[in-house]
């Protein structure tokens, strides 16, 4: 009796595993997050100007992608956010939520502001690229 070929099937199992896929996290999200703090920035002792920033986070493992990349530019005026703008990745600029989040970040004048809800990673990736930007 043959059995097909059991070597294909676990050439592509291990493929999988390698690419990160049917592999759960070993971190949950918001342990993982801790390890990625936002820091308070005293924007008073700015100067008035623009800032720009970029900020790469790297994946926990599990995940398809390794990693998310955001690169901003900040406004700064009288000690508050008076302008934040995603130049980096061009199609997270046009999404609705991450325009919500500018304007939750500039309300606040905080970078501690709820995240865009299915978009957790690519959220902290911008809070960190602001950070960047006024930190530096």
């Amino acid at each position: 009796m043959r059995h097909g070929r059991p070597g294909l099937l676990a050439i592509a199992a291990l493929g999988m595993v390698l690419a990160g896929c049917g592999v759960p996290s070993a971190i949950d999200v918001p342990t993982y997050l801790e390890t990625v703090g936002l820091n308070d920035v005293n924007l008073a002792a700015l100067p008035d100007g623009t800032y720009t920033g970029a900020y790469t986070l790297a994946l926990p493992p599990g995940h398809i992608a390794m990693y998310r990349h955001v690169g901003v530019q900040v406004t700064i005026c009288g000690g508050r956010y008076a302008g934040i703008t995603i130049v980096e990745p061009q199609a997270l600029a046009a999404k609705s939520g991450f325009l919500s989040l500018v304007d939750r970040i500039e309300a606040a004048n905080s970078l501690h502001v709820d995240a865009v809800s299915g978009a957790t990673y690519s959220s902290r990736a911008m809070l960190k690229a602001v950070e960047a930007a006024v930190t530096r």
